[in-house]
């Protein structure tokens, strides 16, 4: 599942358009996302059509309808949850290791 936060970026120059900050070079309002643009759209910077901008956009790992579920791990990107699962082994091993250092 792809879960896009409404930014985008210029592939040509670099500027990225934030919906918080909007674009009043254009007359775009805040919290207008970059998917609701209108098409006549370009770039303030370099002048690049709507077509040449990159949204910026989460990896979400599942299904939307299983998102609910959980104890918030299905909203975890994967390389959030790999951080856990060796986060936590990596835990149990030290507390492991540290059992031999109790007498």
């Amino acid at each position: 599942m792809v879960i896009g936060s409404g930014s985008a970026s210029c592939k040509g120059c670099g500027y990225e358009y934030k919906p918080e900050n909007g674009d009043p070079d254009f007359p775009i309002s805040k919290g207008v996302t970059y998917q609701a643009l209108p098409e006549d759209y370009f770039c303030p910077i370099c002048g690049g059509a709507k077509s040449q901008f990159e949204a910026r956009a989460t990896v979400v790992a599942g299904f939307a309808e299983n998102q609910k579920y959980g104890l918030g791990t299905n909203s975890m990107t994967g390389d959030q949850k790999l951080t856990l699962i060796y986060g936590a082994l990596g835990l149990f091993f030290v507390l492991f290791l540290a059992g031999y250092g109790l007498e």
